[in-house]
């Protein structure tokens, strides 16, 4: 069986070195890795193949423009995939795999038969704090903080779960090819969601493996950590998850929580003196509100 990574940077620097480093050190390394660059300035990108680049299992994939992490993963996706590549590990850049994970993600892989299988995710800054266990993706519920509905079981197998975050994920070729690939549209944030809920509506199972562990950096939510160009994609977005899974019935949940934490996420940025941010929520409410009554996406550019 075989398995490429994939790593999505952006001016990522020592990060996605890191990252890489983590992956040549596994017990059992991925076949192949690639290494997408989403347009990159010309600094980083002559950085990266002086270094990571020389690698003799490292491939760089240096694309013309910036396709976000959707579309930076989907052309590594496809690369690995025309290589092939039976399974594809898919990585934020701001991710440090245990030399175990990738092996214990692809045997929890083929034992559940799953089309995704994805690891615990713990804090790069602190391994003690669990990130995700698993995700519960329930569309309604989208708006719902990710706190109150994640998985919280204190386990030692692998276990069946609706969704994985999206920083870290090995999916098998039937999987990927069935869903397509992630959705360009919805850029970054939520993409993943879409991912798991298309997989799903394929047939295909996800399993989260807790001894395959992931530390992860760069989280932002709707509380802590968003630039203007994160909160415009994190308001825009569920917007448009929702037009493309939604049923009817879908936005009767949808609507009054989207409301409700986007106005108390505004709030709290706006107690904080960032007017900046609580602009770009409500720009993103708008783009997304247009885009729901059938409006066209408008790219949110290169990231900010």
């Amino acid at each position: 069986m075989r398995t490429a990574a994939v790593v999505v940077t952006w001016e990522g620097g020592a990060r996605t070195d890191r990252c890489v480093a983590s992956l040549l050190a596994q017990d059992e390394p991925p076949a192949e890795v690639i290494v997408v660059d989403n347009r990159s300035s010309t600094a980083e990108r002559a950085r990266l193949e002086a270094g990571i680049g020389t690698r003799p299992t490292v491939r760089l994939l240096l694309l013309d423009d910036n396709r976000q992490f959707a579309g930076g993963l989907n052309a590594g996706a496809r690369a690995a995939l025309a290589a092939g590549a039976d399974r594809v590990l898919l990585l934020n850049n701001d991710t440090v795999l245990a030399p175990d994970a990738l092996r214990r993600l692809g045997a929890a892989l083929a034992e559940a038969g799953a089309g995704i299988a994805g690891p615990r995710v713990v804090d790069v800054a602190d391994a003690r704090h669990t990130i995700s266990a698993g995700e519960r993706h329930v569309l309604g519920l989208l708006c719902v903080p990710r706190t109150l509905l994640r998985y919280r079981r204190d386990a030692t197998r692998a276990y069946p779960v609706s969704g994985v975050m999206g920083c870290a994920l090995l999916v098998t070729r039937a999987c990927f090819v069935a869903v397509g690939g992630f959705s360009e549209e919805i850029e970054v944030y939520y993409e993943d969601v879409d991912f798991c809920l298309a997989a799903r509506a394929h047939g295909f199972t996800a399993v989260l493996e807790p001894r395959a562990v992931v530390a992860h950096d760069g989280m932002r939510g709707f509380a802590a950590g968003l630039t203007p160009w994160a909160a415009f994609l994190k308001a825009r977005n569920p917007w448009l998850l929702v037009k493309r899974r939604g049923r009817p019935a879908t936005w009767l949940g949808f609507v009054p929580t989207y409301v409700a934490m986007l106005a108390t996420s505004a709030v709290l940025w706006a107690a904080r003196g960032r007017g900046d941010v609580v602009r770009a929520l409500g720009r993103g409410a708008v783009a997304g509100l247009r885009v729901a009554v059938g409006g066209t996406p408008v790219p949110a550019g290169a990231p900010r």
